[in-house]
């Protein structure tokens, strides 16, 4: 291999003389005589041969060609907006005059000498802030974002995304980034979209803003598309089809592969997919405490005292499973712990993986019904098991009662049964799960409809988080709060999207999905408090309320509840404590440093500049 070097010689050297003194084949070859300089040359010598080169007399100096950046960084955007997350502007207000808290939350850029947020004043002082300013000149341009989103689109929303200001293009003003797509082998018309304009609905519309909104998103440059599954009821319409979560993903995985090099870049922009899809099988079957015979973690098992584990729960809670009140038919209230389904898509994971395996970075949303888990390979680690226990069914409908028995056998279930198995997206090692978070200041805890556990990779910002999610009279009626896992996580998209292109600006390349995921995670704070649902060494009867969740009961399941947001409690259950947090600024601690042995070819040839902070230690080579 040759390198690349300008060489200063010795004055009135003659140039020719000097490379005709060298083997052209294996030492030295010319590259530029560099006629009207004549003292420098540039050669090509073959890395072998260097040091020995180095050493001729006639060398003055030799300076290897370093690849060189600009000395400007991009272009700094900045909005000075009515930070927000609780209240109703005023119907004649402008809804673009205000933002989400978690630009005050997740950066150290907004000061403010009140606590912000959407608790109540114990933990908060205020709901807002008047005219703060974000600026930042990472906005996740060339990054393309795809939302994977239940259907239907609606048709209220036709042709909306051309208009909205919070899906504007900051470059070409007027221009919409949301892009409408006819998905390959997709044949809903959900996913036939560019001759109806129709790509929008209100759950979609809240989520892209959420991570790309020109005034609600950190990535104000990606560009948008959405994709819709339509899985539930076209069986029975003749002549429907059904486009699941497998074939959308394989379709995206063929558009994210078949995509064209971006002349701004040089190379193909990368995708993010964002799994907004739950199946509600986290919370699924009650199963009285006193019929757990024996807990068995990775840690070893604990058995029951005795026929009763008496008022002392902490040999459930220490291990991440937390009891509910559960109002069980004929019977009233009883302890219970609530186990997911047995079952798991391995299908839908092995189609993640293989969307991860191919440079698709896929953030899923944990989900909304109160489960706790843990990462595919450790699930079957924990398990309990019950002995002549009845198991009862938790029914998601809310217009029904909402324990049903399943079993009526009177000998009752015996065997073991998982504690933390997920079986939609989230929970795949290839991912990036996100849980929910309180928009506060005052009091950082986990959303208590969120999901949670060791499963929980980081925490965005959920309920009361202002976006282009028109859910109802809210300023000039194209603006609304959203909220759940479906919220927070698209606020971690968008800073993943302008970390992506902050790395692709100082690598030359773009990061891989598992780089992505450790570039959100050691960017984020480590700031979640513990706030426990009761006591729980000494419980009180079932019957009594003796919950401490902000503002509602929690841990209670009783008629009338749907699982989707209303199974509640506050414990932390084995999560992370890490929320999204994205530094928008070069602070000069940022210092860069030229590391590694050089690069024979490609896109980082000769050589690359690379941040620390961006990089493992196991990353660095010498």
């Amino acid at each position: 291999m040759k390198i690349i070097l300008d060489v200063v010689l010795e004055e009135n050297t003659d140039k020719q003389d000097f490379l005709d003194s060298f083997d052209s084949e294996t030492e030295v070859i010319l590259l530029n005589i560099f006629e009207n300089i004549p003292s420098v040359i540039a050669v090509k010598v073959e890395e072998s041969f260097l040091e020995e080169f180095k050493k001729d007399p006639r060398v003055i100096a030799s300076n290897e060609r370093l690849e060189v950046f600009s000395t400007n960084l991009p272009p700094v955007e900045s909005m000075t907006k009515n930070i927000i997350s609780l209240g109703n502007p005023s119907p004649l207000s402008n809804g673009s005059d205000y933002a989400p808290l978690q630009f005050y939350l997740a950066t150290d850029q907004i000061k403010s000498n009140l606590k912000i947020g959407r608790a109540n004043s114990i933990y908060d002082d205020a709901n807002s802030i008047s005219n703060a300013t974000y600026s930042s000149r990472w906005t996740g341009k060339n990054v393309d974002i795809v939302s994977l989103e239940v259907g239907p689109v609606s048709g209220s929303l036709v042709g909306v995304h051309d208009t909205h200001p919070d899906f504007d293009d900051l470059d070409n003003p007027g221009t919409s980034r949301i892009i409408p797509m006819d998905w390959t082998g997709l044949e809903s018309s959900d996913n036939i979209q560019v001759s109806s304009n129709s790509c929008l609905s209100s759950h979609g519309m809240g989520v892209v803003s959420a991570a790309a909104g020109t005034i609600s998103g950190f990535a104000k440059k990606s560009s948008i598309r959405l994709a819709y599954l339509n899985t539930i009821g076209e069986e029975s319409i003749p002549g429907s089809t059904i486009d699941g979560p497998i074939e959308i993903i394989n379709s995206i995985i063929s558009w994210h592969n078949s995509k064209p090099i971006n002349p701004e870049t040089g190379t193909k922009n990368p995708t993010i997919l964002i799994g907004e899809y739950q199946y509600l099988q986290d919370r699924l079957y009650p199963v009285r405490i006193d019929d757990v015979q024996s807990i068995t973690t990775p840690d070893g098992t604990v058995n029951r005292p005795g026929v009763s584990w008496g008022t002392d729960f902490t040999p459930f809670t220490s291990r991440n499973i937390i009891p509910f009140q559960v109002n069980l038919p004929s019977i009233g209230y009883e302890w219970c712990i609530v186990l997911p389904s047995q079952l798991e898509s391995l299908s839908l994971k092995t189609a993640i993986s293989t969307a991860w395996d191919v440079g698709i970075t896929v953030i899923n949303a944990a989900g909304n019904n109160g489960g706790v888990y843990v990462k595919n390979a450790e699930q079957t680690s924990y398990y309990v098991t019950l002995s002549s226990a009845t198991l009862y069914f938790i029914n998601r409908d809310p217009g029904g009662a909402l324990i049903t028995s399943i079993i009526n056998s009177t000998s009752g279930f015996t065997g073991n049964l998982n504690l933390f198995k997920s079986y939609g997206p989230h929970g795949n090692e290839k991912g990036i799960d996100v849980g929910a978070a309180y928009n506060s200041e005052g009091l950082p805890i986990v959303d208590g409809y969120s999901n949670r556990g060791p499963g929980i990779d980081i925490f965005g910002y959920g309920s009361n988080t202002w976006t282009a999610n028109p859910s109802g009279t809210y300023a000039d009626g194209q603006w609304g709060y959203f909220s759940g896992t479906s919220c927070a996580t698209p606020t971690v998209v968008g800073m993943a999207a302008c970390m992506m292109e902050r790395y692709f600006y100082y690598n030359g390349s773009w990061p891989t999905p598992d780089q992505v995921k450790q570039l959100l995670i050691s960017n984020s704070k480590t700031i979640l408090k513990s706030s426990e649902t009761t006591t729980w060494n000494n419980v009180n009867l079932a019957s009594s309320n003796i919950f401490t969740r902000q503002g509602t009961i929690g841990a209670r399941i009783d008629v009338g509840y749907s699982t989707n947001g209303s199974i509640q409690f506050e414990d932390l259950a084995g999560s992370t404590r890490k929320r999204g947090f994205f530094d928008p600024d070069d602070f000069e601690g940022n210092k860069t440093k030229q590391i590694g042995k050089r690069p024979a070819s490609g896109s980082t040839y000769p050589r690359k500049t690379i941040r620390f902070s961006e990089v493992s230690p196991s990353d660095l080579y010498f």
